[in-house]
């Protein structure tokens, strides 16, 4: 039976050459924004992953010059490390930052709730492909090549098979969210309302538990990031 990485290893695989030909078009053609390089997803400790009590997925919105400008020089494997050394060997916790302190809130916050049990995390976004040495949500014609020829998330998702999906997105980004799984119920969970925090069903995931959305970090911390997490976690059974 393959690996967790080696199934996550094909997929990219299958959808690469097409990205990167319609990436490198789009810049040899005179598109005014350049992409960076996507974010590929990698399971540092695949048997903790596995057995974790709880496996955990957070979504943030796009990347924000994710290994500079796209090239086929940085194949694969080399982004695949990229990710490890960021996220899972929490290289990410130099860099600071409303979002990163926000997951780092989190987990907190969740081990504090289930101490006696084993989560596991994993970090993902809703885009993945962002615009080169800039922040914020890609183009339209950018984030029609990625929706186009490499929708991947889906699949890591079934692949991973989390059993928490928090999604820190805000909703202006719940219209990609549908376009990555298809029909998506929102439940608010009181005392919020539905575009503040919401319970997701998503039919689709069919291997995904228990899914919400809430807004970025960058708002939460503005507006009492402790209450909209408690009130998630408080969702949370094991």
């Amino acid at each position: 039976m393959k690996s967790i990485n080696e199934q996550l290893n094909e997929l990219y695989a299958s959808k690469w050459e097409a990205l990167s030909e319609a990436l490198l078009e789009s810049v040899e053609g005179g598109a005014p924004k350049k992409p960076q390089n996507p974010m590929l997803l990698y399971v540092g400790d695949e048997k903790a992953w596995q057995n974790a009590d709880l496996r955990v997925m957070i979504f943030g919105q796009e990347t924000n010059d994710w290994e500079g400008y796209f090239s086929t020089d940085k194949p694969i494997a080399h982004l695949c490390d990229v990710y490890d050394r960021f996220f899972n060997k929490e290289g990410y916790r130099k860099h600071g930052g409303c979002f990163w302190n926000g997951v780092a809130r989190l987990k907190k916050m969740i081990g504090e709730k289930f101490p006696q049990r084993q989560i596991s995390y994993l970090w993902n976004n809703i885009v993945k492909v962002g615009k080169a040495y800039e922040k914020g949500r890609p183009p339209k014609y950018m984030y029609d090549i990625e929706r186009t020829l490499f929708r991947v998330i889906p699949d890591e998702v079934s692949i991973l098979k989390p059993n928490l999906a928090i999604f820190l997105t805000g909703n202006s980004y719940d219209n990609l969210i549908r376009e990555n799984f298809g029909q998506v119920g929102y439940a608010a969970i009181p005392p919020f309302g539905e575009k503040q925090l919401a319970r997701l069903s998503i039919p689709a995931a069919e291997t995904l538990g228990s899914a919400f959305r809430t807004y970025h970090p960058g708002y939460l911390f503005r507006h009492g990031i402790n209450a909209y997490f408690s009130a998630i976690i408080g969702e949370i059974t094991l």
